[in-house]
């Protein structure tokens, strides 16, 4: 072992050492060289693309990805012009003939990568294709040169491949891509009739929701009576074929599903996938400026309180409740993380095209049998004469057969990552259910009697084709529910994490004066002052917020009765109903007895913008917090939330303000991107000056009193001031932070109603957003922002990124 160990490293060694060698070709290092880096290259470009787009870190690596594949597009075009067949007349004949060898198999493996390396588009909307074919002819054109059969055969299957993949791709792609987009349309065509939802839905039961989840291509819109508008033909051939969730859910209720019924899926796990799908279905018309017909149903905002906001089942007492909101908060964002999930698939990589036909047997079956012929290549590689030594140039080649060796591995690396990545996502486990549904339904007509009565040899041929096919879809269904328990514990794609970001402009202040005190600040506490801290989501924190959005659905007024389409006075009421969070917390309606503390005035009612308002209450509560902290001895950072110490309702109003802080630092509110900048900016100046020296949080308070004096109505003025009312009306802590908590809990939802679904489209980029799971929360309970125009239109700041 030790010695195959030894072995190894040197031959690693001496292919290291031959690759930097000078060749009379390049003019610098050899033609390896700059074949092996032209597979690196393609290797960390299909990287980049099957992992994502990651949005935090978008300002660093956007010119590093352009950069990429400007490198990728000249180092395999300049490869492949270096490979220029040996003339067979050199001084070693056989040299050139080995040389001509590798460079064959060279040409074909690297473009073979270039074809193929687009998995996703994080950075660039469309495709090069002619490009590919262009470099495909190319290395054909070095196929012509003489070469063993041995090698020849497997090198003509590989680029028959390879062209044939791009030419499938080209032509497949685009009617994907527009079956993608004309699926939008019908899916909103059909919401804007009465068909979607019955009138006495169920949301426990999803009874009467027919939101579409599968097979919805199959269907004609047609215009039919009584009304003749365009409506989906559910009496045609294949009306039976359609798949909703309300016949998602009758299934589970089958005891003889072994998938879907309520023994095999406990906490919904197969079910909420497909709501996910159909939610995800509905979400997409907000990027294309399609109608929300279905938001003035009543059944509409019941589905988010009653269902993904509800335990799935029933508890009584107090101890038996609490496990049961966990569970809650956990099943609503499983199933928002999985809706965004399939957006960012839509949006940022080829999922979606991919997946709109069906599950892509073509696309992996070419890829796996790339793959077979790569592996034989391996072996037929092996019996190139000379293969340790070659002539290129006037250098020598050393070590070909172990330099192609590990380009074919990276290139059948490659091959199995592409087919892991479509294989093992979230669109694979809607199909494996869709495949489900269809073979149940199948099973079932063929057990079903028959209409007619055959007598003779055809009864029993008939009885024998319907033994063979239930058979067969009997084993088919058994088989499909094994692989579906696998794949929803394989499955990680499209998880969100769970943090929050935390960014307390007071604490980023003091964090500076310290470290503007040292001579050597320490490069550990230096990122503080600009990079948000990420804290867990607390159960707390997250019960207020869905508590606070569950009181919104309760106010939702009812529509005038036979409206189709939302009224202005009842659009109007809606919107009102997102902004009403500071009555909520601190006005009458919040009064519970004569005792209770009088309500306070709102200092920045007459701010124009959102980043104002939050940034005074966000000063507020830190001063606030501040003196919680003094008073209760549990240190200094503004960060630390210990709930046994300081209790839940401080940590939820702490947590939520520093989030939307950090929101303002990433211009993720209703807002211009470069007035928030702005603001932010000068707020931050203004904070720094005041708490200029401040070293500890006791020195604050008396800096900030000073802020108060000033004649100018400054933000951090407004925001100190505030505090102080705060306190002086509310004596008793617990009473404060209560109304602070239910306070940014209600902020926090009208900001991620009010926020462009623009802005939300870039921050789908990487792990997501509290708010942005919200927001799909929230217009899937019929709220949609009080947005007049520009709904579609990206923000001058993310522009830049773009």
């Amino acid at each position: 072992m030790a010695n195959f160990v030894l072995q190894l490293l040197h031959l690693i060694a001496g292919t290291v050492r031959g690759l930097f060698q000078h060749d009379g070709t390049t003019g610098a290092a050899s033609v390896q060289f700059w074949a092996v880096a032209a597979t690196v290259l393609l290797l960390l470009k299909f990287a980049v693309g099957s992992i994502g787009p990651w949005f935090s870190s978008r300002r660093l690596t956007a010119t590093g990805v352009r950069l990429l594949e400007i490198l990728n597009y000249y180092a395999v075009n300049y490869t492949l012009g270096l490979m220029k067949p040996s003339s067979s007349s050199s001084s070693s004949h056989g040299g050139a003939v080995t040389a001509n060898n590798f460079f064959q198999v060279w040409a074909v493996l690297i473009t073979t990568m270039q074809d193929s390396i687009r998995i996703g588009r994080p950075y660039k909307a469309k495709e090069m294709s002619l490009i590919d074919l262009m470099s495909s002819l190319w290395s054909a054109n070095q196929l012509r040169a003489p070469a063993p059969m041995y090698l020849k055969v497997p090198l003509w299957l590989m680029w028959s491949i390879h062209a044939a993949r791009i030419i499938w791709y080209y032509f497949s792609f685009n009617r994907a891509s527009d079956a993608s987009l004309n699926n939008i349309k019908l899916v909103s065509d059909y919401m804007m009739t009465s068909q979607h939802t019955d009138e006495d839905a169920c949301p426990r039961t999803m009874r009467g929701y027919k939101y579409i989840v599968f097979r919805e291509d199959k269907q004609k819109m047609e215009v039919l009576p009584p009304l003749f508008t365009l409506e989906m033909n559910l009496k045609g051939p294949h009306a039976g074929q359609l798949v909703t969730l309300e016949t998602i859910w009758k299934q589970g209720g089958d005891k003889e599903d072994l998938l879907l019924n309520a023994d095999a899926d406990t906490d919904n796990r197969f079910k909420d996938v497909c709501l996910s799908f159909a939610l995800y279905k509905l979400q997409r018309r907000r990027f294309y400026n399609f109608p929300i017909a279905e938001a003035t149903h009543p059944a509409t905002s019941q589905l988010v309180s009653g269902n993904i906001l509800e335990p799935l089942t029933e508890g009584d007492d107090q101890a038996t409740r609490q496990p049961f909101l966990e569970a809650t908060i956990e099943r609503a964002f499983r199933i928002t993380e999985v809706e965004l999930s399939f957006l960012q698939d839509l949006f940022y990589s080829k999922h979606a095209a991919v997946f709109a036909r069906g599950f892509p047997y073509l696309r992996l079956s070419l890829s796996l049998l790339m793959t077979a012929a790569a592996l034989y290549l391996v072996d037929a590689v092996r019996d190139i004469p000379s293969a340790s030594s070659a002539v290129t140039g006037g250098a020598r080649m050393t070590h070909g057969v172990f330099v192609t060796h590990s380009i074919i591995a990276v290139v059948v690396g490659r091959e199995l990552w592409e087919v892991g990545i479509y294989v093992v996502s979230q669109w694979t486990k809607v199909w494996i259910i869709g495949r489900h549904m269809k073979l149940t339904k199948g099973l079932k007509q063929i057990s079903s009697p028959a209409t007619e009565n055959p007598v003779g040899a055809e009864r029993w041929y008939q009885r024998m084709m319907k033994w063979c096919q239930g058979m067969s879809w009997g084993w088919q269904r058994v088989m499909l529910d094994k692989v579906a328990m696998i794949m929803f514990v394989v499955v990680k794609r499209g998880r969100w994490r769970r943090q929050i970001r935390q960014y307390n402009i007071v604490m980023s202040a003091l964090i500076r004066n310290k470290e503007s005190t040292t001579i050597l600040p320490s490069l550990k506490a230096a990122p503080k002052k600009f990079i948000a801290r990420k804290v867990k989501l607390q159960r707390e924190v997250a019960g207020a917020v869905f508590q606070s959005l569950k009181d919104l659905i309760g106010k939702i007024p009812s529509p005038a009765a036979g409206s189709k389409h939302p009224s202005e006075d009842w659009t109007e009421q809606m919107n009102k109903l997102p902004k009403s969070y500071f009555e909520n917390a601190f006005g009458d309606a919040s009064r519970s007895s004569s005792s209770t503390p009088p309500c306070i005035e709102d200092l920045s009612r007459d701010l124009e913008g959102e980043t104002h308002k939050i940034l005074v209450w966000h000063i507020a509560t830190s001063h606030c917090q501040i003196k919680r902290l003094r008073d209760k001895e549990a240190g200094e950072d503004l960060y630390n939330l210990p709930i046994s110490q300081l209790g839940e309702h401080y940590v939820t109003a702490v947590s939520l303000s520093n989030y939307c802080a950090y929101l303002v630092t990433e211009a993720l509110v209703p807002d211009n991107g470069l007035v928030v900048n702005k603001v932010f900016q000068s707020v931050r100046d203004e904070v720094r000056d005041a708490l200029e020296g401040c070293t500890k949080i006791t020195e604050i308070h008396n800096n900030l009193a000073l802020a108060t004096r000033s004649d100018e109505a400054t933000i951090l003025k407004m925001g100190t001031q505030l505090s102080e009312k705060l306190m002086m009306e509310y004596i008793c802590d617990e009473e404060l932070w209560k109304r602070l908590a239910k306070f940014w809990a209600g902020f926090l939802l009208h900001l991620s109603a009010s926020t462009r679904a623009a802005k939300h489209l870039v921050h789908l980029q990487g792990h997501g957003e509290l708010t942005t799971h919200l927001w799909v929360l929230l217009s899937h309970a019929g709220f949609l922002g009080d947005i007049s125009h520009g709904e579609q239109l990206p923000d001058p700041v993310d522009q830049m990124y773009a």
